[in-house]
């Protein structure tokens, strides 16, 4: 039996109609979809994409809401991947089982871009295939869960929203359970794993947190120098610096003299962390500059924006000497526009698709070595 998945890039960080949880956090103020947000290295659209990869998944379907700028960059190691910017996730949706059915794939996974479960996805399916639902739905002790799994033949001429939406859920949150009665009503499977639903940036603090602490098998890229402590290849980190574990540095970064990073941080990749500046327990996202004696805590900073996870506010800041965006992350930005520019002259209006086969373009590199670390 051949099994694909879809994963879906929704609007407002939600795949099919409401959030699932009441009272849920608003939705992300960053410039990115939270899926697309690389933290620790890679973006959980990423890491989703390569589990379901390591679980047989023959073809992955990315389906981006067409109200995002750009189409996410995934790597040109992915095989049997394509994306495609769509306006109505749920016809879409509906469209790729049909084509699923059509080449072969009996079943998929559907899931949400913002989702990060620690499941076995193996075991879910096969759970799925023996109860012979149309619909399989995950749930923890939280609640219900944006992963599926579709039996395709059952569900190709279904309207996915009334299929994979709240209407599905009137399930029992014990595993092995199953629902006969209304045909939107799917077996319930249970994720006793760790998960993390991206509804808010906290939440990638949280998971980055935990990563680096070891409370979930995520891991973070690069070498691990010196306990807790990774650093990617071309990082350069300053003698006088000082790096206190648990801590993130990634490819490309530059740390200054007599800065501190410590509590949890994590610096991602092609970021400048300028003289005197103390990163405490926030995540520097990609190319991004952080000025001279600045103190940046318990918060988000991405070009020239500063995320405050305690009072839940976003701030711009107007002078470049305190932070911006670097010239790599201007340069990836023009590269994107003339990617997406491209796609739309070649697609039609409904449908833009990115060719993964073709390289991303790599982002300047500080041509730095890597020095000893003092914690």
């Amino acid at each position: 039996m051949g099994l694909g998945a879809i994963v879906v890039v929704g609007a407002q960080n939600q795949a099919f109609g409401p959030s699932a949880l009441e009272g849920s956090e608003s939705p992300s103020r960053l410039a990115q979809h939270l899926s697309c947000v690389e933290i620790l290295g890679c973006s959980m659209l990423d890491r989703t994409i390569e589990r379901l990869l390591a679980a047989e998944v023959e073809l992955v379907s990315v389906l981006v809401a067409d109200e995002f700028d750009t189409a996410p960059q995934l790597p040109a190691k992915f095989k049997n991947v394509k994306v495609e910017v769509v306006n109505d996730l749920g016809a879409a949706t509906t469209r790729l089982f049909r084509e699923y059915v059509q080449s072969g794939l009996d079943h998929s996974f559907v899931i949400s871009a913002n989702l990060y479960a620690e499941t076995d996805l193996l075991d879910l399916f096969y759970f799925h295939r023996e109860g012979q639902q149309k619909v399989t739905r995950t749930h923890d002790s939280q609640g219900p869960l944006e992963l599926w799994v579709v039996d395709c033949a059952k569900a190709q001429y279904a309207d996915a929203c009334d299929l994979l939406g709240p209407s599905s859920n009137g399930c029992s949150s014990n595993a092995g359970s199953s629902n006969g009665g209304s045909p939107n009503q799917a077996a319930s499977y249970f994720v006793r794993e760790y998960v993390s639903r991206l509804a808010h940036p906290r939440e990638l603090r949280r998971i980055a947190c935990d990563a680096l602490r070891g409370r979930c098998a995520m891991r973070p890229s690069g070498q691990e120098i010196r306990p807790g402590i990774f650093i990617e290849d071309g990082a350069e980190v300053h003698r006088r610096a000082r790096v206190v574990a648990p801590a993130y540095i990634g490819r490309g970064t530059k740390v200054k003299e007599d800065t501190l990073i410590t509590r949890c941080s994590t610096v991602e990749r092609g970021c400048y962390v300028d003289a005197g500046t103390v990163i405490e327990d926030s995540s520097v996202l990609p190319n991004t500059h952080i000025g001279i004696w600045l103190d940046v805590c318990h918060g988000i900073a991405s070009g020239n924006k500063l995320f405050s996870l305690e009072r839940d506010v976003m701030v711009e800041i107007s002078d470049s000497n305190v932070m911006r965006a670097n010239g790599s992350a201007r340069k990836e930005a023009r590269n994107a526009r003339a990617l997406n520019l491209a796609n739309e002259k070649q697609q039609p209006a409904t449908a833009k698709v990115v060719d993964l086969q073709k390289e991303t373009p790599a982002p300047e590199a500080w041509q730095l070595g890597a020095n000893p670390i003092q914690g």
